[in-house]
């Protein structure tokens, strides 16, 4: 039923034993009043159409002890500022990737989750995203193209395993509100100028154990012929906790090229660098890899 106008039957509401609600591309016709689903834990909103924003703060008030929720958008999404607002939350996922153009008003997220620490969103069309108090994630991976982005980095206070992968490098966050629980990492270097934000995070993230690079999607960047402006002092993380450094896709290119070789002459207790590139003149990449002077006497090297 292709978006198809529907309320909910009245035996959904009924049933006190409800966890799984799936609701996939419906229109769904104002929530009645005076009405709960009280036992759902997991509720998964796919391409779903409402009568308006407040639609659906409406649904999910009437779920008190909701833990997990999915919302995939698409181009015939109706809602332009999609509220999530539930205390019990702790698994969010949030799909918006494959809608056909770029809406042309203000549309996105507004995110307050407490309970929240497992987080998962790939966004490449909201222009707001707007994430306060989860205090409590554990682990994201986020993907996201909205410059607006600072409140959803900011609010990763807590996050101890992220992977990230952003189209603008210079994503504003105040300093000592990220990083500083972080333990494990993986970035993606698809993005202009990507060793800047890397050198960012490796300066607030003193407890950063595990660093994977890795290129999602294809870059579209030249190699600057500028150099990388290495850190003025060497990040804490470097000196005391990373341990395993892993590149995927690795290319060669100057920025590259200075990234690693700062990594394996810094890093005093890496214990694994892995290399890993498709490049038919990768053999030559690595030899110049394998001349560097690397910090760790137990650091084993890998090339593949």
């Amino acid at each position: 039923m292709l978006y198809t106008s529907m309320k909910l039957p009245v035996c959904v509401y009924a049933c006190g034993t409800l966890k799984t609600l799936i609701l996939c591309r419906l229109h769904l016709v104002d929530v009645p009043p005076s009405v709960c689903l009280s036992s759902l834990k997991t509720l998964c909103l796919l391409s779903m159409k409402f009568s308006c924003d407040e639609s659906v703060q409406r649904l999910l008030s009437i779920c008190p002890v909701l833990e997990d929720l999915v919302v995939r958008r698409s181009t015939y999404t109706s809602v332009e500022i999609f509220t999530i607002n539930v205390s019990t939350l702790s698994s969010l996922s949030i799909d918006y990737s494959r809608a056909v153009s770029q809406p042309a008003r203000v549309h996105g997220f507004v995110i307050n989750v407490p309970s929240l620490r497992y987080l998962n969103i790939r966004d490449h069309f909201s222009n707001l995203l707007m994430f306060t108090n989860m205090r409590e994630l554990v682990k994201a991976n986020v993907e996201v193209v909205c410059n607006q982005s600072e409140s959803l980095i900011g609010s990763l206070t807590a996050v101890r395993h992220l992977s990230l992968c952003s189209k603008i490098s210079n994503i504003p966050y105040h300093r000592d509100t990220f990083g500083f629980f972080l333990e494990h990492l993986e970035l993606c270097t698809c993005c202009t100028e990507w060793w800047n934000l890397l050198t960012r995070i490796l300066k607030d993230a003193p407890r950063l154990r595990v660093l994977k690079l890795k290129s999602i999607h294809c870059a579209h960047y030249n190699d600057p012929m500028d150099r990388w402006n290495q850190p003025s002092s060497v990040p804490e993380c470097l000196l005391t906790h990373l341990e395993i450094l892993e590149w995927r896709q690795y290319k060669g290119t100057k920025p590259e090229k200075q990234v690693a070789k700062y990594i394996l002459a810094k890093a005093v207790h890496l214990k694994m660098a892995t290399f890993s590139s498709k490049s038919t003149e990768k053999h030559h990449m690595f030899n110049k890899l394998k001349s560097v002077s690397i910090c760790s006497k137990a650091c084993q090297r890998v090339f593949n």
